[in-house]
């Protein structure tokens, strides 16, 4: 893993070191662009964000809002910092709209493919979206280098928060002795998206570690994108694809999947259009943000396989590669509703196809559901009894003879397979079949290598 971590830690330099400013856009790309980002800036949310990492602290229903928080026991900020300190808020009104893009650095290849882009086509919009993602995370970054700390005690009371350790082993850690027990090692920061801690690797340290958190908050994840080859434009990059896929989030609010998630085509166009708007302080009052997924967002990947077997990232050095050990555990974790919305229809079919009463609660459970996430469900049902009852009021051949013996139970249950299996090809569009979500499950390990090994011929890792 250390070998892995210096390849990476040379891709993210070398990338970094690459970017360029905007001035090398035309003026209506560049006024696109700034007026984008102009437009999150002007929204509560991101003045609330930013606001906190001026402030030294997140406020504490944000610092716990997280799938799996880093913050253990009676940690003092679930107490000791419910609300912004004063200046914090009036510091962020300050300098949000007063920021310079001028002082932006992007990767150019996203730049040219920027430029190259009709304004209206769906590969300007992608990329305009991948550019404001990128500044709103540099923004964030920025603020923290800056570090104004207007947290009453100053820096000293912000940093004893930030470093508290649960002082004794919990009650529920009730497998190991006290002898036994050891108190985690705080996280880099309390400003962090779960799955983006990799300081040791980004170019700007911890402070990219804030610029992820700061994104996550305000577009309701971590922008990605689909970089897999069958995408690209011929030249080795998907940057210029005319048509590329909708982009990705990889959110980690407390209730939300934590699966790297496509956005649906009206939640890509709903944010394009915010973004877009001519007026900004029109565009305060019509933000969509944060943009939760839910389970009508059917195409989403494992965070464990997105970037090595799927090459769904923006940086591909965004987050360190799991070892085999660590990849086997999460693999083997039991699936949720939240994070595999296809996982109760599988459930429902299974039962309905093995003969089982559904319980009140999960007809319920169905009649309330959305259409989208609840209908395979209802068709199976209703298919089954469609040939319950053709079998035996309209079968052919021996089955009618025999009606009163009632159906053949193999070919019955042969049919209602068959019709089942034919849904579910019928839907494959949008949720996937189940053997071939089961075959994605397994990583074949090589590709990780062949991935890393390309960081080696990167004409730039070794300077």
């Amino acid at each position: 893993m250390d070998a892995v971590t210096e390849l990476l830690r040379a891709r993210a330099l070398a990338d970094h070191k690459a970017r360029s400013p905007i001035d090398r856009l035309d003026a209506e790309h560049r006024s696109y662009l700034v007026r984008a980002i102009n437009n999150v800036l002007s929204t509560q949310l991101a003045l609330f964000t930013y606001a906190q990492i001026i402030d030294g602290l997140p406020i504490g229903d944000v610092a716990w809002d997280q799938r799996d928080p880093p913050l253990e026991g009676d940690h003092p900020l679930a107490t000791e910092h419910e609300e912004l300190c004063p200046g914090a808020m009036e510091k962020a009104r300050e300098v949000c709209p007063r920021w310079d893009t001028e002082m932006l650095r992007f990767n150019p290849k996203v730049l040219n493919a920027y430029q190259q882009a009709a304004p209206g086509s769906k590969l300007f919009a992608t990329r305009l979206i991948e550019l404001v993602a990128v500044a709103l995370h540099e923004f964030g970054a920025l603020l923290y280098q800056l570090d104004f700390c207007v947290h009453k005690g100053g820096r000293e009371a912000v940093d004893a928060i930030a470093k508290w350790k649960i002082p004794s082993k919990p009650e529920s850690y009730t497998w190991m002795t006290d002898e036994e027990w050891c108190a985690p090692d705080s996280v880099c920061t309390v400003f962090n998206s779960r799955h983006y801690l990799d300081h040791d690797i980004y170019p700007q340290g911890v402070a990219d570690v804030v610029g992820y958190w700061a994104e996550d908050r305000i577009l309701g994840g971590v922008v990605v994108f689909d970089r897999r080859a069958k995408e690209c434009d011929g030249q080795g990059s998907n940057y210029s694809n005319s048509n590329p896929p909708n982009v990705y989030l990889s959110p980690s609010r407390a209730k939300v999947t934590i699966r790297v998630t496509q956005l649906r085509d009206e939640q890509q166009q709903t944010l394009v259009d915010f973004l877009l708007l001519e007026d900004a302080s029109k565009a305060a009052e019509a933000s969509p943000l944060p943009i939760l997924v839910d389970k009508q967002n059917l195409r989403r990947f494992k965070l464990e396989e997105s970037i090595v077997k799927h090459r769904i990232f923006r940086d591909v050095w965004e987050r360190k590669p799991l070892d085999r050990n660590a990849f086997n555990y999460l693999s083997k974790r039991p699936g949720s509703e939240i994070d595999d919305p296809w996982v109760f229809d599988l459930m429902v079919r299974v039962n309905i196809v093995s003969g089982n009463t559904l319980p009140d609660s999960v007809k319920r459970h169905l009649e309330a559901a959305d259409q989208e996430t609840a209908g395979a469900g209802k068709k199976a049902r209703l298919e089954v009894k469609s040939e319950e009852d053709g079998a035996i009021g309209d079968g052919k051949g021996k089955e009618k003879e025999n009606v009163h013996a009632g159906p053949a139970p193999h070919k019955a249950k042969q049919q209602t397979v068959i019709n089942l299996e034919s849904k579910e090809k019928e839907g494959k569009a949008e949720t996937g079949s189940v053997e071939e979500r089961r075959s994605e499950d397994v990583v074949n390990f090589e590709t990780a290598d062949e991935l890393f090994s390309s960081f080696r011929d990167h004409p730039e890792a070794d300077e």
